[in-house]
């Protein structure tokens, strides 16, 4: 619930009004690609013990990352990441940079991860990039609607409006 504050709510209204159902109990506990396509960054960087990347892989892709966030792209970039928040946008522009400035690296990175890895990280990727898409610009639109629906249909949207903004890290301000 660390990830997810308003989740209690989302409890408290279940149990309210019995929407105790699958569903609606999956609801409570939804798809956070911000949290999915964090787990790429722990596995970059983690030491295997038979490796066929150089010895200062992972200070070199560390380096690399933190030059690019802190001297490039400053704190809109920088302290979501240091707060372990992820964000389409930082993310994108930190991968954009990183691959331009040290194009090098990233034969290491597909050895280290593994192409199987990123093809699947690829997909929370995009899942950020929509969780964003839809907490930016749906969210306004549909948000008038949450009190005009009946309390069921009212209570499932809010937890998908809660999704899309959790799930893409757009709880963070600066």
């Amino acid at each position: 619930m660390v990830h997810y504050p308003n989740g209690t709510a989302g409890i408290h209204e279940a149990i309210d009004g019995d929407y105790l159902d699958s569903y609606n109990l999956s609801l409570l506990n939804p798809y956070m690609p911000n949290l999915s396509a964090s787990w790429l960054f722990q596995r970059a960087m983690s030491a295997k013990k038979q490796s066929n990347v150089p010895a200062d892989f992972i200070n070199e892709l560390l380096y690399s990352n933190f030059s690019c966030m802190q001297v490039r792209l400053g704190d809109p970039v920088l302290r979501p990441f240091l707060q372990d928040v992820v964000q389409f946008g930082p993310l994108s522009k930190t991968l954009g940079l990183v691959m331009l400035t040290n194009p090098q690296i990233l034969p290491s990175i597909f050895k280290q991860v593994g192409v199987p890895v990123l093809v699947d990280w690829s997909r929370h990727f995009v899942g950020l990039g929509y969780y964003t898409f839809l907490s930016t610009f749906a969210d306004p639109i549909v948000r008038p609607l949450v009190h005009t629906l009946p309390s069921k249909m009212s209570f499932q949207l809010k937890r998908h409006l809660e999704a899309w903004k959790y799930g893409a890290g757009l709880d963070y301000k600066l």
